[in-house]
């Protein structure tokens, strides 16, 4: 079916596009086919009469198919969200890490590690049975766009998982700024929160919904691994000064196995599964159905991209520190800023606290 919003010139460079997509793509292939389709999408005679905004807004609500009754059930799975992580942290956090008899700052911090940890393995089990028992679209992505029309229905399973994920970024926002333990990447974790969450609204409105089931498959993974490494971590410490080499030991293999997960899943099956799908291969068998919003969508995966790549140094930087032997164990490198300005404040309350002593011994030495 031709899209009836496609001029004729349109419908002619989209006959004249250059080449095909591949089924088994590598990077090289990603690299190529990303510049022959944006060649061809950003041609003059394609934009003849594109004014912006006011085409992009145009555009943007002839491709958007969203019921604005539906954004209640969104807050509301936000606010029971916040409810479950407050009840889940009172009542089994607080008295584990107090029974534990944890460190206070990671008293502070374990319950949010266990919520995360808990919440993303639910998801990512439901997204993993969605793509291997309900659906093929990981191992055959490119067949996402087969029976792919504008306003199509989307089924309730993926709906469901659509609902529940914005939902917890928007819960996630609220608890950034009010819940978690403040990092030096706060103000990356708000845009991340943001940006997830207009690709996950946004992929459901347009009907990119297939594709955004793979983008949270490849991501939920990986902060499942980190969660728990994180949680384990914490118990390695207690109040009393003893330490428990077993849970660090253990903290160290989840760590390789998030290192792996981040390579393998973010860094290669993202590029290879999502970007080149929804970049390459929509251009040869979805815009004549009437795909729209390439640019906008395209570039808030490849932004999404750019936050990995992003994170991928503290990783990095955390890899360093271990195999130079500066690091005895594991410690979220984003936290070194706080904690080290807890030390000066530390220090500087301990010299003003011996300066103050010591002039009281001078002042009686004079007396």
């Amino acid at each position: 079916m031709e899209h009836s919003y496609l001029t004729e010139e349109q419908r002619e460079e989209w006959k004249n596009l250059k080449g095909n997509f591949t089924t088994t793509p590598n990077y090289f292939d990603l690299i190529i086919g990303i510049w022959n389709t944006i060649s061809w999408y950003y041609r003059p005679h394609m934009w003849r009469d594109y004014s912006f905004p006011r085409s992009f807004i145009e555009d943007f609500t002839r491709h958007f198919y969203f019921p604005i009754n539906q954004i209640y059930y969104i807050l509301y799975i936000a606010i029971v969200i916040t409810i479950l992580r407050y009840l889940f942290e009172k009542n089994i956090c607080k008295p584990l890490v107090n029974w534990l008899q944890l460190k206070p700052i990671n008293k502070k911090k374990f319950p949010e590690s266990a919520w995360k940890c808990l919440f993303y393995t639910c998801t990512w089990s439901y997204c993993v049975y969605l793509l291997h028992r309900c659906y093929n679209y990981f191992h055959e992505p490119y067949q996402i766009w087969d029976d792919w029309s504008p306003g199509m229905t989307v089924p309730f399973d993926i709906k469901l998982m659509y609902f529940v994920q914005c939902g917890f970024y928007l819960h996630s926002l609220y608890a950034t700024l009010y819940m978690d333990y403040k990092r030096k990447d706060f103000y990356v974790m708000i845009l991340h929160h943001v940006v997830t969450m207009t690709l996950i609204f946004v992929s459901y409105a347009t009907r990119y919904h297939k594709i955004g089931l793979l983008v949270l498959f490849v991501h939920d993974i990986t902060d499942i691994w980190l969660e728990l490494t994180k949680t384990l971590h914490y118990l390695g410490s207690r109040e009393n000064g003893k330490e428990y080499p077993m849970w660090e030991n253990t903290a160290s293999a989840c760590f390789i196995m998030f290192t792996f997960c981040w390579f393998l899943f973010r860094l290669y099956w993202y590029p290879m599964k999502v970007l080149y799908t929804s970049g390459v291969v929509t251009a040869y068998r979805a815009y004549d159905k009437g795909c729209g919003l390439y640019g906008f969508f395209n570039g808030l995966l490849w932004m999404l991209l750019g936050l990995n790549i992003y994170w991928l140094v503290f990783i990095l930087q955390f890899l360093f520190r271990v195999c130079s032997g500066t690091l005895n164990n594991l410690h979220d490198v984003r936290e070194d800023e706080d904690e080290d300005d807890d030390d000066e404040d530390t220090k500087s309350m301990s010299s003003t606290v011996k300066t103050a002593v010591s002039e009281n011994i001078n002042k009686k030495k004079k007396l």
